[in-house]
């Protein structure tokens, strides 16, 4: 936190909108003598805090949390007009966003392990069966039951579920010593599990997005490697479509995790053409889902994406650092989407 402290004091001095301590205090909702304890060492700034002086200093929220040199926060303004320059990255609103958990980690002293990169070259299908049998030595049920958990536990990465902030649905960022991924809070949990497997197809390929930006690709490698993760091709081969009846399908989709639509794009991906269960299941697959099986909306597995995430250790070191005094609680009442007067 020590250099975090002074990449802030350096963007107070050189900030050209004429703020001083008292003003930057008032804006970011700490008191002045908050801010020159944290100034002066001896209070730790909150992500949060964080977030608010990058965006009233007009600097980036990477450079803060990282003092990465690429990223000055000082972007070309025609870029929101146009495409940047060839060889260079886009900035991105969405990664800045989500860079929110790098600093609530940092908050504490936390680090996380990284996820081990397979050899270039390595086909989608051979690295999903290879996650698989991880998660699931991992796992107490079948890994798809609880997806964020089997990854926190296989991987030691983190995974959190955020209900704020520009549309999205999941982001991995990775940066010095801690990894994970976020996951826009929503109620169709098969089609977040799909999303949260694309993210983890991006560690596994060794693609480390920093904070704050996202390299843009029309490489399917990814979304192919959560395709064959959660819908392996031995068993789709092994299912005779024609004879499905709807109960089965529903069942189907249940076990497997994933949307009506999402199996469809796969069946045909390998050239298996769907059943009549699945062709006319027009309805989508919430509605399927509740016809066949009016329980499944009570189901833990139903609500895994609909509340704020945040891996349990992390939740431990903030509330014993609250205990302790060495943070305000700012950056757990964020990640809970909780009042902090609640905290």
């Amino acid at each position: 936190m020590e250099q975090i402290r002074l990449r802030v004091m350096d963007a107070i001095r050189s900030n050209d909108g004429g703020l001083n301590q008292a003003a930057i205090a008032r804006q970011v909702a700490m008191t002045q003598d908050g801010l020159s304890r944290s100034l002066s060492g001896q209070r730790n700034f909150s992500a949060s805090e964080l977030a608010a002086l990058a965006k009233i200093l007009r600097v980036s929220l990477q450079w803060l949390v990282t003092g990465d040199p690429r990223s000055t926060g000082h972007e070309p303004a025609d870029w929101d007009r146009g495409s940047p320059p060839i060889g260079t990255e886009r900035p991105d609103r969405v990664a800045e966003t989500v860079a929110f958990p790098a600093g609530a980690y940092r908050e504490v002293g936390m680090s996380t392990r990284s996820v081990p990169a397979i050899a270039p070259g390595t086909p989608p299908d051979a690295a999903a069966a290879e996650a698989a049998v991880g998660l699931e030595a991992n796992s107490p049920d079948p890994f798809i039951y609880d997806l964020p958990a089997a990854i926190e536990h296989t991987y030691g990465i983190g995974v959190f579920v955020v209900g704020e902030g520009p549309a999205f649905d999941a982001r991995a960022m990775a940066i010095s010593k801690v990894t994970y991924v976020v996951v826009r809070g929503t109620g169709a949990w098969y089609q977040a599990n799909l999303v949260l497997a694309r993210e983890l197809g991006e560690l596994v390929q060794g693609r480390q997005p920093s904070i704050g930006r996202r390299r843009t690709s029309s490489d399917s490698w990814s979304t192919d490697f959560a395709y064959s993760l959660l819908l392996p091709e031995a068993v789709l081969r092994s299912i005779n479509w024609n004879r499905q009846t709807p109960r089965e399908l529903a069942d189907f989709l249940w076990e497997a995790g994933v949307s009506a639509k999402g199996l469809t794009h796969r069946l045909k991906s390998l050239d298996i053409q769907p059943g009549p269960a699945l062709v006319h299941a027009d309805e989508g697959t919430l509605q399927l889902l509740v016809w066949q099986n009016p329980e499944c909306l009570s189901h833990p597995r139903a609500r895994a994406y609909r509340a704020p995430r945040i891996p349990y250790n992390l939740f431990n070191a903030h509330l014993k650092g609250m205990r302790e005094g060495r943070v305000d609680g700012t950056s757990l009442a964020w990640m809970l989407d909780t009042p902090l007067s609640e905290l």
